[in-house]
This record gives structure tokens, C-alpha cells and sequence, in this order.
């Protein structure tokens, strides 16, 4: 393999973004190459506070969310996007967990979920952990720098998407072990919550 635990794998997010378009709408080759073209000028037009990092990460997918609006409306906009972020937003976890490079393990998920908070795109974010035992993980997150993002630039719901990234990896990052939940509705900043709420739970599996 090419990669390794300090140099995970990092995929092809504009193939995976024209892959899943192809499904949803005409000439998607077109809007994408407009998209990326037009790309520097949407930047330019953020608030100059934003960490440039973090608008790198995630100018794309709102541009993209911006223009797909005034073509098909809202409602249908965010459920194409929602179609892209996952799936990418999900490959892009893998690797960051490195997921291929180590064994998928309770113990290798709090290890580079911790990493990540340090390094990754979260590090804007300020974690708490809140339980830290032999079967379960908890934390919870006081700020949250996506909603902090797309609020401040009039899309807060984009914010669910990331949510739901966090729901599709941590589910499936080791399913027949572990379970991910939020300890019910509400529990988020999107929601109206002060904080954002993570519970990792592993079952034994022995005992089943």
C-alpha cells in the first residue's frame, strides 16, 4: 500500500463529487468545472475571519449547495448535496481514522479520534470528554466551527450534513461492536442545544 498511519489515504473528492452529480443532473461535468472556476471569487466573499483551512474544506460544497438553489430551489438543492457530502464526507473519515492503515479497534477509534481533534478540521471546535471507560466513549463538543461557518454566511442547515457524515462513520466504523448515539433528539447545536452530544457504546459481543 502507498499509505500509512501517518500518511492516510486521502480520495479523489472531485471524482466522487461528479460521480454522484452524474446521478442528479444535466450537463454535471459543466456545473462543476463553472463551479470550481467561479470558486476563488465565492471565497473572496466570506468574512475575512474565517480560518483559511476550514474554508477550504468546506467552500466547495456550499458554493456548489448556492448555485444548485437558484436552479432547482432549495429543497431539492440540499438533498443533492446531501448526496454528495456523505459519501465523501464518509471517505474522507475513513482516512482520516485511518480505517485501512490500522485495525479497526474501540480502543484505534478513540486513539485517532483524539488525533483528529487535535489535527484535523475540528481542531475549531473545543471537546470535552465526559466518559472515557472499558465500553464507552463520550463527549461532547461546546462550539461548533460548522455551524459557526455556515451560519455566518446565511446556510446554517448545511450544518446537518456534517452531523450526518459523523453518523454514517461512526456507525459503520465497526458495526457489530460498536454503536453510535446522540442519547436522543435534540441533543446538537444545529438543534438549538448549547452543546453537541457524542455516546460510543461497545457491546460484547461474547455475550450475545
Amino acid at each position: 500500500m502507498k499509505t500509512t498511519v501517518e500518511q492516510p489515504g486521502k480520495p479523489n473528492k472531485a471524482l466522487m463529487v461528479l460521480g454522484v452529480l452524474q446521478g442528479y443532473i444535466k450537463n454535471p461535468v459543466w456545473f462543476l468545472l463553472q463551479t470550481v472556476s467561479t470558486l476563488p471569487r465565492f471565497k473572496k466573499s466570506l468574512p475575512g475571519d474565517l480560518e483559511k483551512d476550514f474554508v477550504d474544506v468546506t467552500a466547495l460544497q456550499t458554493w456548489m449547495y448556492l448555485r444548485l438553489k437558484e436552479q432547482v430551489g432549495q429543497a431539492e438543492a440540499y438533498e443533492i448535496i446531501r448526496a454528495v457530502v456523505i459519501p465523501v464526507g464518509l471517505a474522507v473519515q475513513e482516512g482520516t481514522m485511518r480505517s485501512v492503515e490500522a485495525p479497526r479497534t474501540f480502543e484505534n477509534f478513540i486513539a485517532f479520534h483524539d488525533r483528529m481533534s487535535r489535527e484535523g478540521i475540528t481542531r475549531w471546535s473545543r471537546k470535552e470528554v465526559l466518559d472515557h471507560s472499558e465500553n464507552r466513549y463520550e463527549w461532547q463538543i461546546l462550539n461548533c466551527g460548522f455551524h459557526e461557518f455556515f451560519s455566518s454566511i446565511g446556510v446554517p442547515e448545511l450544518t446537518r450534513l456534517m452531523c450526518e457524515v459523523d453518523n454514517a462513520m461512526y456507525n459503520t466504523y465497526l458495526p457489530d461492536e460498536l454503536t453510535f448515539h446522540r442519547g436522543g433528539v435534540g441533543k446538537r447545536i444545529v438543534d438549538g442545544a448549547k452543546t453537541c452530544r457524542f455516546i460510543l457504546e461497545r457491546h460484547n459481543i461474547s455475550q450475545v
